[in-house]
C-alpha cells in the first residue's frame, strides 16, 4: 500500500510540474509576433489544406508551416523564410 500511495504522490508532483512548464511555453509563445500569413512559410501551400498547421517559433516569431516536414527545411535556413514575413508574402502557387 506504501508504494501505491507513492507513486500516487509522485505523479501528482510530475502533473504539477508539467502543467507549470506547459504555462511558462505558453506565457513565451504569446510574446512572439504573430504569423501573418496564410500559406507555409516554407512550401507556400494554403495553411490548414493538409490538416493542422505545424507552429514553432524563431527569434521572437511565430512560424507557421503546413506539416513538421518542412520544419526540416525552414532549420537549414531559417532567415531566408523569416524574410518573406517580411515581405508580407509568399508566392502564391
Amino acid at each position: 500500500m506504501k508504494i501505491g500511495a507513492s507513486l500516487l504522490l509522485l505523479s501528482g508532483v510530475l502533473s504539477v510540474s508539467l502543467l507549470a512548464d506547459s504555462n511558462t511555453k505558453q506565457k513565451s509563445a504569446s510574446k512572439d509576433k504573430p504569423y501573418t500569413l496564410d500559406t507555409c512559410i516554407v512550401s507556400d501551400e494554403k495553411l490548414g489544406e493538409m490538416g493542422e498547421p505545424f507552429v514553432t517559433s524563431y527569434k521572437g516569431q511565430q512560424v507557421k508551416m503546413c506539416c513538421k516536414s518542412c520544419n526540416k527545411d525552414f532549420a537549414k535556413n531559417p532567415d531566408k523564410y523569416l524574410k518573406k514575413i517580411a515581405a508580407g508574402s509568399t508566392t502564391k502557387k
